[in-house]
C-alpha cells in the first residue's frame, strides 16, 4: 500500500516532531492525543489524517516516509504488514517498531519507551554536531592565525604587488556625461569583472563643484549576495574634476561574485557634480543606469585595477570600514524593523497607547480630537543599508481625510519631549513634508529619503494630527507598520528601470474630474533656481462625459512666473484633437501655457469642446497632482509648498477656460 495525505496536510506530516501512526481497530485512540506528539490515524482507504481532524479524501501519494515517527499502534503486528512494507522501501533505515494494542491506553507505556529511546539518541547526536561544532572552529582560528602570520612574513620578503590595469573606459572625448538633477544622483553599474583581486577603482568627474553640504557615497558590491565589499563616503570639497581613484584597504579575497558599483550623491542648492560617460554605446547589461534616466546607454568612464590579495596594503582615503560585509537589503525589499525598536518607543505627547490582538505583538493606537496632535519617538532605529524609511499608518476609526502625518529623522541620541522641539538644521535631520491620510484603501504612507551617509542609528519620531474642526471627527490611528528600503538601481543583470510607483489619488465628487493614479516622470532644477519644472503623467483622467487613458504635462516656474508646457511627440500621449499652432524645437511641437495667455483668449483658440475640456480637467486637477507628485520630488517642506502654491496659481486660471466653452 501507498498511504495518501491531503496537499494541505504535507506539511504538518514532515514537520520533523515526533509522531505516532494509529491504525484502524484501536479503540479509543484520543488517549494517545498528548502534548507534543502528533498522532495520525491511518484509514481505511490509506489516507493519513490527524486524530481528531475529518479526514479529506485519499489525497495524493506520500512522496517520502515521515521522519520522527515513534511507532505504529496496530490491534495486532499482522495489520502492520503492508504498511511496513511500503515504509521498507521507502525509508528502510527509519523503520518504526509496531506497537500491539486494543486500546490507545494500552499503548501508552510502550511508547512512553520509544520516545525516551528516541530522546537519548537526539542527544547523542546532538552532542556529536557540538563536538563537530568545535573541532571546525578550531580549525578555523589555526587557520586565520596561519594566514596572518604568512601575510607577515610576505610583506617583509617581497615589496608590494604593482596593480594591474584589468578594464577601463576612457571618457568622452565630445562630453557626455551624467550630471545631478535636483540636487541627487544615483547609479548603477556592472563592472563586466569579478570581485576577486580588485584592489583600486577610478571615475572620472566630468564637473565637480561641491561644498560642505554634499557627500558622494561609492559602494562596491557583490551582485549576486549583496554584500558591501568595498565602501568610500566622500566629503563634497574633496571632489574635483578629473580622475577619482578609490583604493582598497587590499585586494578583495577568493569572491567569484559579479562586481557591482553604486554610486550615490546628494548635493547643496548651488553644487554641481557629473559623471563622466564612455565614447560608445554598450550592451544593455553594462550600461549605466540612472535613476530619473539618462546615461544614454552608455558604461560611466573608469578604470579596474587588481593585485594579489596580502601582497599590496594600503591606507585607503574616505575608506568606510564600518560598511563592510554588511548585507545590505536587497534593492526594493522590505527591512521590517524588529520589535525590540517598538518596545522601546516613547510616547511624549499625545494619546497613544499599546494594544496587542491575540498573540500577535502590541501595535500603536493614537486617540486625536479634532485639533489634536500625537508624537511617537523610537530613540534608536538602525539605518545600516537603507536609503528610504517608510510609514504605514492605519485608520480605524473616523474619516482619514482628517489625517495629517510626518515622519522626522533626528540625531541619535536627541530627547524630544514635544512635536516643536523637532529640527530641521541639525545635524542629519529630515522630515517628510505632512502627508495627507486619504487613500483608496483607508491609509496613509509616508517616505523620508535617507542622506548617502546616514548614521548608523538615529531617532526617528512620527507626527500624527487630526485637522479635523467638528467636535465629533475623532480620529483613531494604528501605527501599521515601519520599515526601510535599499532604493539602489537595478543589479547588473538588467539596466531596466522600474517606472516610478503610482500614486493613487484621494476620492473626488462624481461631477469633479478625477484621476486613479500619477506618477513623477522627471524633476528638473537649473543651479540657482531661475528655472525648475516636474514632469506630471495622470493615469485613468475622467471629467463629466469626458474620459482620458492617459494625460501628460510639465509644470514649470520661470523665475516666478508658473506655466503649463504640453509637447506633440510619439512618447507623449495625444492631448489635443486639432493641434494649436505654436512653436517647434529639437524634440518637436509644444504650447507653453501662462495665466496671461489664457487671459489673452488661448482657449478660444482651441478648435473642438474636448481639448477645451481636456485643458480645464488638467488645471483642476493640477493642485492635487501636484500635491503628490512633489513628494517624490522633494523632502524639503518649503519647496514642496512652492509647488503647490504655482499649481494652485495656474489651476486658478481655470475658469477663463471653462468661458471660452
Amino acid at each position: 500500500m501507498n498511504p495518501r495525505v491531503a496537499p494541505g496536510r504535507l506539511a504538518a506530516l514532515f514537520d520533523g516532531g515526533p509522531k505516532v501512526i494509529i491504525l484502524p481497530g484501536v479503540a479509543a485512540p484520543e488517549a494517545l492525543a498528548l502534548p507534543g506528539l502528533a498522532s495520525w490515524v491511518l484509514a481505511a482507504d490509506g489516507g493519513l489524517h490527524p486524530l481528531g481532524a475529518a479526514a479529506e479524501g485519499p489525497g495524493i501519494p506520500l512522496p517520502a516516509a515521515p521522519g520522527q515517527a515513534l511507532a505504529i499502534v496496530a490491534p495486532e503486528a499482522a495489520a502492520a504488514a503492508a504498511l511496513l512494507g511500503w515504509w521498507r522501501d521507502a525509508a528502510p533505515a527509519a523503520l518504526p517498531p509496531v506497537i500491539e494494542a486494543g486500546s490507545g491506553a494500552a499503548a501508552l507505556p510502550a511508547i512512553a519507551a520509544a520516545a525516551l529511546g528516541a530522546l537519548a539518541a537526539s542527544a547523542a547526536e546532538g552532542m556529536a554536531a557540538q563536538q563537530g561544532l568545535a573541532a571546525l572552529r578550531q580549525e578555523h582560528e589555526a587557520l586565520r592565525v596561519s594566514q596572518a602570520a604568512l601575510r607577515r612574513a610576505a610583506a617583509q620578503l617581497q615589496p608590494p604587488a604593482v596593480p594591474l590595469l584589468v578594464a577601463s573606459v576612457e571618457p568622452s572625448p565630445e562630453g557626455h556625461a551624467v550630471a545631478a538633477q535636483a540636487g541627487r544622483l544615483a547609479i548603477g553599474q556592472a563592472l563586466g569583472v569579478k570581485l576577486e583581486g580588485l584592489a583600486s577603482i577610478a571615475l572620472h568627474l566630468r564637473e565637480a563643484l561641491a561644498g560642505a553640504e554634499a557627500v558622494l557615497r561609492v559602494r562596491l558590491y557583490g551582485a549576486e549576495s549583496g554584500r558591501i565589499a568595498g565602501a568610500w563616503v566622500l566629503p563634497g570639497r574633496s571632489l574635483a574634476a578629473g580622475w577619482l581613484t578609490l583604493d582598497l584597504p587590499e585586494p578583495v579575497g577568493p569572491l567569484r561574485e559579479t562586481a557591482w558599483l553604486e554610486v550615490k550623491a546628494e548635493l547643496g542648492g548651488f553644487d554641481r557634480l557629473a559623471l563622466s560617460l564612455g565614447a560608445e554605446p554598450v550592451a544593455p547589461g553594462h550600461a549605466a543606469s540612472v535613476a530619473g534616466g539618462g546615461g544614454e546607454g552608455r558604461a560611466l568612464a573608469c578604470g579596474l585595477w587588481t593585485a594579489m590579495p596580502g601582497r599590496r596594503l594600503v591606507q585607503s582615503p574616505h575608506w568606510d570600514g564600518e560598511a563592510i560585509g554588511l548585507p545590505a537589503p536587497p534593492t526594493g525589499a522590505t527591512a521590517e524593523l524588529p520589535q525590540q525598536v517598538w518596545n522601546a518607543a516613547r510616547m511624549p505627547e499625545g494619546r497613544v497607547e499599546r494594544v496587542a490582538i491575540g498573540h500577535q505583538p502590541a501595535r500603536l493606537v493614537a486617540a486625536l480630537a479634532p485639533g489634536e496632535q500625537a508624537l511617537v519617538v523610537l530613540p534608536a532605529v538602525p539605518l545600516n543599508g537603507l536609503d528610504l524609511l517608510r510609514a504605514e499608518l492605519a485608520v480605524a476609526l473616523g474619516d482619514a481625510a482628517w489625517l495629517e502625518a510626518a515622519l522626522w529623522l533626528q540625531p541619535e541620541g536627541t530627547t524630544i519631549g514635544a512635536a516643536a522641539e523637532l529640527s530641521t538644521v541639525a545635524p542629519g535631520a529630515r522630515w517628510s513634508g505632512w502627508h495627507a491620510g486619504v487613500f483608496g484603501d483607508g491609509t496613509c504612507r509616508l517616505a523620508l529619503a535617507l542622506p548617502p551617509d546616514p548614521p548608523r542609528r538615529a531617532v526617528v519620531a512620527l507626527v500624527l494630527r487630526n485637522a479635523a474642526t467638528g467636535p465629533e471627527e475623532v480620529l483613531r490611528v494604528e501605527v501599521a507598520r515601519l520599515s526601510g528600503t535599499r532604493a539602489a538601481q537595478p543589479p547588473p543583470e538588467s539596466a531596466r528601470r522600474a517606472p516610478p510607483p503610482l500614486r493613487i489619488l484621494p476620492a473626488a465628487p462624481a461631477e469633479a474630474p478625477v484621476a486613479a493614479a500619477v506618477r513623477l516622470l522627471e524633476r528638473f532644477l537649473v543651479p540657482g533656481g531661475s528655472y525648475r519644472h516636474i514632469d506630471l503623467l495622470m493615469e485613468g483622467v475622467r471629467a463629466g462625459a469626458h474620459a482620458w487613458p492617459r494625460l501628460r504635462c510639465k509644470l514649470a516656474v520661470n523665475g516666478a512666473v508658473p506655466s503649463l508646457e504640453f509637447r506633440q511627440r510619439p512618447d507623449w500621449p495625444v492631448l489635443f484633437e486639432t493641434w494649436p499652432a505654436g512653436p517647434s524645437d529639437a524634440a518637436g511641437p509644444y504650447i507653453q501655457i501662462t495665466e496671461a495667455k489664457l487671459a489673452g483668449g488661448f482657449a478660444a483658440s482651441l478648435k473642438g469642446e474636448r481639448d477645451r475640456a481636456t485643458l480645464a480637467a488638467i488645471l483642476r486637477l493640477l493642485p492635487a497632482v501636484v500635491a503628490t507628485a512633489a513628494r517624490d520630488a522633494t523632502t524639503d517642506p518649503e519647496e514642496y509648498e512652492r509647488w503647490i502654491a504655482s499649481a494652485r496659481q495656474m489651476a486658478a486660471a481655470v475658469t477663463l477656460v471653462e468661458k471660452a466653452g
